[in-house]
Protein backbone atom coordinates (compact mmCIF):
# COMPACT_ATOMS: atom_id res chain seq x y z
CA UNK A 1 0.00 0.00 0.00
CA UNK A 2 1.31 3.46 -1.12
CA UNK A 3 1.67 6.38 1.48
CA UNK A 4 -1.57 8.19 2.26
CA UNK A 5 -1.25 12.35 1.06
CA UNK A 6 -3.68 14.04 3.07
CA UNK A 7 -3.55 17.94 2.00
CA UNK A 8 -5.71 20.94 3.48
CA UNK A 9 -5.77 24.82 1.85
CA UNK A 10 -6.71 27.47 4.02
CA UNK A 11 -6.88 30.59 2.79
CA UNK A 12 -4.10 33.33 2.97
CA UNK A 13 -2.08 30.44 4.97
CA UNK A 14 -1.19 27.96 2.08
CA UNK A 15 -1.52 24.16 2.25
CA UNK A 16 -1.32 21.57 4.97
CA UNK A 17 -0.25 18.18 4.69
CA UNK A 18 -0.02 14.84 5.95
CA UNK A 19 1.69 11.87 4.85
CA UNK A 20 0.43 8.60 6.48
CA UNK A 21 1.98 5.06 5.82
CA UNK A 22 -0.68 2.69 7.21
CA UNK A 23 1.57 -0.18 5.96
CA UNK A 24 4.43 0.82 8.64
CA UNK A 25 2.34 1.69 11.58
CA UNK A 26 0.28 4.09 10.62
CA UNK A 27 3.53 6.45 10.81
CA UNK A 28 3.23 9.99 10.64
CA UNK A 29 5.92 10.14 7.51
CA UNK A 30 5.61 13.79 6.93
CA UNK A 31 3.68 17.15 8.39
CA UNK A 32 4.33 20.32 6.49
CA UNK A 33 2.40 23.62 6.72
CA UNK A 34 3.47 25.45 3.16
CA UNK A 35 7.28 24.44 2.68
CA UNK A 36 7.95 24.10 6.52
CA UNK A 37 8.68 20.64 7.29
CA UNK A 38 7.48 20.33 11.21
CA UNK A 39 8.47 16.34 11.58
CA UNK A 40 12.28 15.83 11.86
CA UNK A 41 13.17 14.21 8.48
CA UNK A 42 16.49 13.03 10.27
CA UNK A 43 15.00 10.38 12.45
CA UNK A 44 13.88 8.54 9.28
CA UNK A 45 17.07 6.39 10.13
CA UNK A 46 15.34 5.13 13.27
CA UNK A 47 12.14 4.37 11.20
CA UNK A 48 14.26 2.32 8.64
CA UNK A 49 16.11 0.55 11.62
CA UNK A 50 12.95 0.04 14.13
CA UNK A 51 10.20 1.82 12.88
CA UNK A 52 10.65 4.99 15.43
CA UNK A 53 11.29 8.27 14.38
CA UNK A 54 9.26 10.42 12.60
CA UNK A 55 5.82 10.46 13.58
CA UNK A 56 5.27 7.04 15.57
CA UNK A 57 2.41 5.91 17.43
CA UNK A 58 2.04 4.24 21.19
CA UNK A 59 0.24 1.58 22.11
CA UNK A 60 -1.54 -0.95 23.43
CA UNK A 61 1.78 -0.79 25.99
CA UNK A 62 4.61 2.13 26.57
CA UNK A 63 7.89 1.55 26.00
CA UNK A 64 9.97 -1.75 27.46
CA UNK A 65 7.90 -4.39 29.08
CA UNK A 66 9.01 -6.03 31.96
CA UNK A 67 11.49 -9.19 30.42
CA UNK A 68 9.03 -11.66 32.39
CA UNK A 69 5.65 -11.03 30.35
CA UNK A 70 7.51 -10.83 26.78
CA UNK A 71 5.52 -13.46 24.45
CA UNK A 72 7.68 -16.10 22.84
CA UNK A 73 8.14 -15.02 19.38
CA UNK A 74 8.82 -18.41 16.96
CA UNK A 75 10.13 -16.89 14.10
CA UNK A 76 11.76 -13.94 14.72
CA UNK A 77 13.60 -14.05 11.18
CA UNK A 78 9.94 -13.02 9.86
CA UNK A 79 11.01 -9.62 11.68
CA UNK A 80 14.15 -8.02 11.09
CA UNK A 81 13.83 -5.18 13.09
CA UNK A 82 14.03 -7.34 16.14
CA UNK A 83 17.66 -8.64 15.36
CA UNK A 84 18.83 -4.83 15.75
CA UNK A 85 17.04 -4.24 18.56
CA UNK A 86 18.22 -7.30 20.58
CA UNK A 87 21.88 -6.07 18.56
CA UNK A 88 21.24 -2.60 21.17
CA UNK A 89 21.20 -5.13 24.38
CA UNK A 90 16.95 -4.53 24.09
CA UNK A 91 14.67 -7.18 25.31
CA UNK A 92 11.32 -5.91 24.22
CA UNK A 93 10.78 -6.75 20.43
CA UNK A 94 7.75 -4.00 20.10
CA UNK A 95 8.71 -0.97 21.73
CA UNK A 96 6.18 1.13 22.72
CA UNK A 97 3.46 -1.51 21.04
CA UNK A 98 2.66 -3.21 17.98
CA UNK A 99 1.15 -0.17 16.88
CA UNK A 100 3.74 1.13 15.50
CA UNK A 101 5.03 -1.61 13.60
CA UNK A 102 2.74 -3.58 12.13
CA UNK A 103 0.27 -2.77 8.71
CA UNK A 104 -3.26 -0.95 9.66
CA UNK A 105 -6.19 -1.53 7.28
CA UNK A 106 -7.35 1.86 6.24
CA UNK A 107 -9.61 4.03 3.88
CA UNK A 108 -8.86 8.00 3.26
CA UNK A 109 -10.28 10.65 1.86
CA UNK A 110 -8.59 13.89 0.26
CA UNK A 111 -7.85 15.27 4.01
CA UNK A 112 -9.03 12.24 6.22
CA UNK A 113 -8.05 8.39 7.14
CA UNK A 114 -9.15 5.96 9.74
CA UNK A 115 -7.90 2.70 10.30
CA UNK A 116 -7.79 -0.22 12.75
CA UNK A 117 -5.64 -2.88 14.09
CA UNK A 118 -6.70 -6.37 15.76
CA UNK A 119 -5.13 -8.57 17.37
CA UNK A 120 -6.62 -11.03 15.00
CA UNK A 121 -4.86 -9.40 12.15
CA UNK A 122 -1.79 -11.19 10.89
CA UNK A 123 1.38 -9.75 9.81
CA UNK A 124 4.02 -12.17 7.66
CA UNK A 125 1.29 -15.12 9.06
CA UNK A 126 1.20 -14.10 12.73
CA UNK A 127 -1.67 -12.81 14.48
CA UNK A 128 -1.02 -9.83 15.81
CA UNK A 129 -2.17 -11.00 19.59
CA UNK A 130 0.77 -13.16 19.71
CA UNK A 131 3.08 -10.31 19.00
CA UNK A 132 1.77 -7.99 21.29
CA UNK A 133 0.91 -10.72 24.05
CA UNK A 134 -3.17 -10.08 24.40
CA UNK A 135 -5.73 -9.42 21.91
CA UNK A 136 -7.29 -5.89 21.32
CA UNK A 137 -9.00 -3.32 18.56
CA UNK A 138 -7.12 -0.19 18.09
CA UNK A 139 -8.86 3.03 15.83
CA UNK A 140 -7.42 5.80 14.76
CA UNK A 141 -8.71 8.55 12.83
CA UNK A 142 -7.58 11.59 11.21
CA UNK A 143 -8.61 15.06 9.08
CA UNK A 144 -7.17 17.94 8.61
CA UNK A 145 -9.05 21.47 8.69
CA UNK A 146 -8.64 25.20 8.85
CA UNK A 147 -7.74 24.49 12.50
CA UNK A 148 -4.89 21.99 12.12
CA UNK A 149 -4.36 18.19 12.15
CA UNK A 150 -7.11 16.62 14.63
CA UNK A 151 -6.51 12.71 15.85
CA UNK A 152 -8.33 10.54 17.97
CA UNK A 153 -6.83 7.21 19.15
CA UNK A 154 -9.13 4.13 21.08
CA UNK A 155 -8.07 1.11 22.05
CA UNK A 156 -9.99 -2.10 23.58
CA UNK A 157 -7.64 -4.95 25.20
CA UNK A 158 -7.48 -7.94 27.65
CA UNK A 159 -5.35 -6.29 30.02
CA UNK A 160 -4.85 -3.04 30.73
CA UNK A 161 -3.45 -0.28 28.26
CA UNK A 162 -3.28 2.84 26.35
CA UNK A 163 -2.49 5.25 23.13
CA UNK A 164 -0.89 7.90 22.25
CA UNK A 165 1.64 9.71 19.72
CA UNK A 166 5.28 10.03 19.47
CA UNK A 167 6.17 12.46 16.97
CA UNK A 168 9.09 13.73 16.54
CA UNK A 169 8.89 17.57 15.91
CA UNK A 170 11.80 19.29 14.38
CA UNK A 171 13.98 22.00 16.51
CA UNK A 172 15.51 24.47 13.90
CA UNK A 173 19.30 25.24 14.81
CA UNK A 174 18.28 22.76 17.73
CA UNK A 175 16.19 25.75 19.48
CA UNK A 176 13.21 26.03 20.92
CA UNK A 177 11.16 25.76 24.20
CA UNK A 178 8.08 24.16 25.57
CA UNK A 179 5.27 25.80 27.76
CA UNK A 180 2.54 24.18 29.30
CA UNK A 181 -0.05 24.85 32.44
CA UNK A 182 0.34 21.48 34.62
CA UNK A 183 0.27 19.79 37.51
CA UNK A 184 2.89 20.75 40.24
CA UNK A 185 4.43 17.61 40.29
CA UNK A 186 6.02 15.48 37.19
CA UNK A 187 6.71 11.42 36.99
CA UNK A 188 10.85 11.13 36.65
CA UNK A 189 12.18 7.69 36.03
CA UNK A 190 9.00 6.62 37.18
CA UNK A 191 8.51 7.92 40.41
CA UNK A 192 6.04 11.27 41.11
CA UNK A 193 7.66 13.74 42.47
CA UNK A 194 7.75 17.79 43.30
CA UNK A 195 8.89 19.94 39.85
CA UNK A 196 12.34 20.29 40.70
CA UNK A 197 13.13 24.21 42.14
CA UNK A 198 16.02 24.71 39.24
CA UNK A 199 13.18 24.28 36.80
CA UNK A 200 11.54 27.20 34.99
CA UNK A 201 8.10 26.87 36.91
CA UNK A 202 5.62 29.22 38.15
CA UNK A 203 3.86 27.48 40.97
CA UNK A 204 1.11 29.97 41.18
CA UNK A 205 -0.01 30.27 37.71
CA UNK A 206 0.73 26.50 37.18
CA UNK A 207 2.82 27.96 34.08
CA UNK A 208 6.17 25.63 33.00
CA UNK A 209 8.26 26.92 30.42
CA UNK A 210 11.00 24.07 29.26
CA UNK A 211 13.90 25.04 27.32
CA UNK A 212 15.56 23.20 24.47
CA UNK A 213 18.72 23.24 25.59
CA UNK A 214 17.93 20.67 28.59
CA UNK A 215 17.24 17.26 27.96
CA UNK A 216 13.91 15.81 28.93
CA UNK A 217 12.56 12.71 29.36
CA UNK A 218 9.50 13.42 32.03
CA UNK A 219 5.99 12.92 32.77
CA UNK A 220 3.28 15.80 33.17
CA UNK A 221 -0.43 16.24 34.06
CA UNK A 222 -2.53 19.01 32.63
CA UNK A 223 -3.72 21.81 35.31
CA UNK A 224 -6.67 23.20 35.72
CA UNK A 225 -8.75 20.95 33.74
CA UNK A 226 -7.17 17.39 34.42
CA UNK A 227 -9.36 16.13 31.31
CA UNK A 228 -7.41 18.87 28.73
CA UNK A 229 -4.21 19.90 28.27
CA UNK A 230 -2.37 22.28 26.28
CA UNK A 231 1.02 22.47 25.17
CA UNK A 232 3.06 24.77 23.18
CA UNK A 233 5.81 23.98 21.45
CA UNK A 234 8.03 27.43 20.44
CA UNK A 235 10.85 27.35 17.60
CA UNK A 236 12.58 29.61 15.46
CA UNK A 237 10.73 28.62 11.77
CA UNK A 238 6.77 28.05 13.66
CA UNK A 239 4.55 27.63 16.65
CA UNK A 240 2.72 23.95 17.48
CA UNK A 241 0.15 24.20 19.99
CA UNK A 242 -1.18 20.58 20.75
CA UNK A 243 -4.40 20.32 22.61
CA UNK A 244 -5.93 16.97 23.70
CA UNK A 245 -8.47 15.66 25.75
CA UNK A 246 -9.55 12.65 27.78
CA UNK A 247 -12.44 11.37 29.32
CA UNK A 248 -11.24 10.58 32.46
CA UNK A 249 -8.16 11.50 34.49
CA UNK A 250 -6.22 8.52 33.21
CA UNK A 251 -4.31 10.71 30.89
CA UNK A 252 -0.46 12.26 30.62
CA UNK A 253 1.76 14.06 28.27
CA UNK A 254 5.27 12.87 27.53
CA UNK A 255 8.26 15.16 27.45
CA UNK A 256 11.18 13.55 25.42
CA UNK A 257 14.50 15.42 24.26
CA UNK A 258 17.54 13.28 24.45
CA UNK A 259 20.49 15.95 25.21
CA UNK A 260 21.31 17.73 21.78
CA UNK A 261 19.21 16.27 19.86
CA UNK A 262 17.23 18.05 16.68
CA UNK A 263 14.00 17.04 18.12
CA UNK A 264 10.81 17.23 21.40
CA UNK A 265 8.48 14.37 21.13
CA UNK A 266 5.21 15.73 22.92
CA UNK A 267 3.41 12.59 23.70
CA UNK A 268 -0.34 12.82 24.83
CA UNK A 269 -1.02 9.48 26.42
CA UNK A 270 -4.61 7.83 27.53
CA UNK A 271 -2.51 6.85 31.27
CA UNK A 272 -1.73 8.88 34.17
CA UNK A 273 1.42 6.98 34.45
CA UNK A 274 2.47 5.33 30.65
CA UNK A 275 4.48 2.18 32.68
CA UNK A 276 1.63 1.16 34.62
CA UNK A 277 -1.96 2.03 32.85
CA UNK A 278 -5.08 1.00 34.55
CA UNK A 279 -7.28 0.82 31.77
CA UNK A 280 -8.66 -2.23 29.26
CA UNK A 281 -10.60 0.68 27.63
CA UNK A 282 -9.25 4.25 26.76
CA UNK A 283 -9.14 6.87 23.96
CA UNK A 284 -7.39 10.04 23.53
CA UNK A 285 -8.33 13.02 21.10
CA UNK A 286 -5.57 15.29 19.94
CA UNK A 287 -5.95 18.67 18.09
CA UNK A 288 -2.23 20.12 16.48
CA UNK A 289 -2.23 23.34 14.92
CA UNK A 290 0.85 24.64 13.21
CA UNK A 291 1.82 28.72 12.93
CA UNK A 292 4.59 29.75 10.82
CA UNK A 293 6.80 32.54 12.45
CA UNK A 294 7.31 35.49 10.55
Amino acid sequence: MPEVILQHQKDGEGTLQAVFNPDKGMNLISLKKGDVEIIDQSTRVLFDERFAGLGALIGPHFHHRNASILPHIQNEELFPHIARVKAKGIQDPFSHGIARYAPWTEEHSETSIKGRLTGKDLWNGVPLSELEGQNFTMDFKAHLDDQGLHLSLSVVSDTDSLVGIHYYYALPNGKGRVISETQDSVRIDGKLTSIPTDWKFDPQHHQLVFDMQHEADYTFRPYPDPLKGTICLETEQYKLKTVYDCPCAENCWQLYHPKDASFVCIEPISAQNPHAPRLTVSNINIHIDIQLTD
